[in-house]
């Protein structure tokens, strides 16, 4: 590497970089050795210099979208009294990390990990999309509280959603939305297979996917950078990307109306990550009609 790539610097952020943080900068109590640390960081910081080679582009928009999506948190915390107990503005605000979780994964060569991550958001978000459409507070802070009683399927999230407009519109079509065999499930179930300990996933066309790291890695035991991963890394993350926008847009309708001068709103939100996006579904570009934001 020339030594004036940036990259090469490694150094902690002072206290005033944090919003909550020390004072002062406390001294170590307790510094790991060196081989251990080589042991946990020389093979991830290989892979994130080899992926930023090849990736600017991809890596800059996945974390330009995290900047949006924060943005479009604070829109939708300015649009109630309290964000705490608001479903969609909560749902979103934990999804951020999930999506942030997901980037930096990817970028050190923890590709299933970084998919499985995209599942998380995206269940957080139908959640509170859910919660939105058939508001219950008490069921919602059992939710949220983490009680078993609160516990919500996906499969139910779905077939309560799809029996109610805005969303049953999107039922008719030859590309359904929320039904079993609509783009909610078939994103679903494939995210669903990063998550458990299955070595390989086996789509309805026959394919094989390796769904394990060893699979991902080419066989290696330890992080390697692979471009066919990071490429299906990027469609689940902007497929997910694109599914959360518009399910948001659809829950929350007033946020189609906050105009931001100097600032982004969310029909530019969703126009750049569009953008970004290498195939769209068949069903986004119908909620996206009906949006009326592209």
């Amino acid at each position: 590497m020339a030594m004036e790539d940036f990259r090469l610097e490694r150094y902690k952020l002072p206290p005033e970089a944090f919003a909550i943080g020390p004072e002062k900068e406390p001294e170590p109590t307790d510094l790991i050795d060196q081989e251990t640390w080589r042991n946990l960081v020389w093979l991830p910081d290989d892979v994130s210099l080899r992926t930023s080679e090849h990736h600017g582009t991809l890596l800059r928009r996945a974390n330009q979208f995290l900047g949006y999506w924060c943005s479009l948190i604070l829109e939708l915390q300015s649009l109630v009294a309290d964000p705490r107990e608001d479903a969609i503005a909560l749902t979103c605000l934990h999804a951020h990390d999930d999506f942030q979780a997901s980037l930096y994964t990817a970028l050190t060569g923890f590709y299933r990990q970084a998919i499985a991550s995209l599942r998380t958001a995206m269940e957080a978000v139908l959640t509170g999309t859910y919660f939105k459409v058939f508001p219950n507070q008490s069921n919602f802070q059992l939710w949220a509280d983490g009680h078993r009683q609160g516990q919500i399927w996906m499969k139910t999230i779905r077939n309560k959603l799809r029996n109610r407009e805005p969303y049953m519109q999107f039922e008719r079509g030859e590309h359904p939305f929320l039904s079993r065999n609509g783009w909610v499930n078939f994103l679903y179930s494939r995210l669903s297979a990063f998550s458990h300990g299955r070595p390989f996933y086996v789509d309805q066309r026959g394919h094989q996917i390796p769904t394990s790291n060893l699979g991902l890695w080419g066989g290696s035991n330890g992080p390697v950078y692979d471009p066919c991963s990071v490429r299906l890394w990027s469609a689940f993350f902007f497929d997910v990307a694109v599914l959360c926008l518009l399910v948001v847009g659809l829950a929350e309708d007033r946020i189609l109306e906050i105009d931001r001068p100097g600032g982004i709103d969310y029909s530019e939100i969703l126009r750049q990550v569009w953008s970004w996006h290498q195939e769209p579904n068949p069903t986004a570009k119908e909620i996206v009609l009906v949006l009326g934001n592209l």
